[in-house]
């Protein structure tokens, strides 16, 4: 059979080469193509959102802007303890503030919990 030889490390779990004969062949290729695009897809437009919501452009969501972005676009005016709820489920680092890495990370959260 022609393709490519899977002899990178492939991690467990992993279904690159589907019909599990060692060689990587043009479909499978493409597959893997397809999840890498829809995968950048996504995370450009994680950055459009966390821009947005990042308005004074620090690359950081303050508490001030998480809450004006929750009154805006979720019509949701949250209470202290609530923001304060939010914040430590998100804010990994203990920063006060929430990185592009920690808003990705609890997006993904949440939708793979659904």
């Amino acid at each position: 059979s022609s393709g490519i030889n899977a002899e990178w490390p492939l991690r467990p779990g992993d279904e690159v080469d589907e019909d599990h004969d060692g060689v990587i062949c043009f479909s499978e290729m493409l597959t893997i193509m397809m999840k890498m695009q829809k995968k950048a897809q996504e995370r450009q437009n994680l950055e459009k959102v966390f821009q947005i919501m990042d308005r004074d452009g620090n690359k950081r969501i303050s508490r001030s802007e998480l809450k004006s972005a929750l009154k805006l676009y979720v019509n949701k005016d949250v209470s202290k303890e609530e923001l304060d709820k939010i914040m430590n489920e998100i804010d990994f680092d203990m920063d006060g503030q929430i990185s592009f890495t920690e808003f990705a990370n609890c997006l993904h959260f949440f939708q793979s919990s659904d």
